[in-house]
């Protein structure tokens, strides 16, 4: 995917992440916990997730949310456009 004068490469998991937002619903103000998003993903992939969402917040498609019981995270629904292209370019 090219982006003003960079490219970036995403990988699967970050597809699946933004995949499992996308059918969820969980965009803007709608937001959700990590422990959330890792549920159904392999014990293994779990300290993966923490890393990949972190990428993809400092990518800006996903957005944080600090909260009193913890982060949240929810898709950009400014980026809602481009984050469909990707996960339908991906799969």
């Amino acid at each position: 995917m090219e982006y003003a004068n960079y490219s970036v490469k995403y990988d699967d998991l970050s597809v699946t992440i933004l995949a499992k937002l996308a059918l969820d619903g969980v965009i803007g103000g709608k937001h959700t916990s990590s422990e959330s998003i890792k549920r159904g993903f392999p014990s293994h992939l779990k300290g993966d997730v923490d890393k990949t969402l972190k990428k993809l917040v400092r990518t800006n498609l996903v957005l944080h949310h600090p909260t009193s019981y913890g982060i949240q995270y929810s898709l950009n629904p400014r980026r809602l456009d481009e984050i469909r292209k990707i996960v339908s370019d991906f799969g």
